[in-house]
């Protein structure tokens, strides 16, 4: 819910004197679903790790609640919608922005916390993205 707030006070900030109602729906949402997508992958790509700690392993997909393929599906749908909904609705500034958010966080950031401190900076870096998108 955050990177849905942040993304609608950028929108709101940027709007000048009036806000386009629909307009800031449209961005939200499609945040909201490029959200969802970037986190599913996440899960995806950590669910050996998440089974072994006792924080996490009871998680959707390493405690078997959803299987790996329902997960990827998922996770395509919500990413393309975001992708789509941005670029048909939006404008595609906001659906590039959310491209590269979507890919950073989940091809850079998640692969680098297990190896590299940088990944601080590159989590930095998506987490900033949002409010430019609005």
């Amino acid at each position: 819910m955050l990177v849905i707030s942040t993304t609608a006070a950028g929108y709101i900030m940027g709007s000048g004197p009036s806000v386009d109602l629909y307009g800031l729906s449209c961005t939200c949402l499609g945040t909201f679903f490029l959200a969802a997508g970037a986190n599913t992958i996440n899960q995806v790509l950590e669910v050996e790790n998440d089974a072994r700690m006792k924080r996490t392993c009871w998680r959707p997909l390493p405690s078997g609640r959803i299987s790996l393929e329902h997960a990827v599906v998922l996770a395509a749908a919500t990413s393309i919608s975001g992708i789509a909904l941005l670029t048909s609705q939006v404008n595609c500034v906001a659906a590039g922005l959310g491209a590269i958010n979507l890919a950073l966080y989940t091809l850079v950031y998640t692969p680098l916390k297990k190896i590299h401190p940088i990944n601080t900076s590159i989590g930095a870096a998506v987490g900033a993205i949002p409010p430019l998108l609005g």
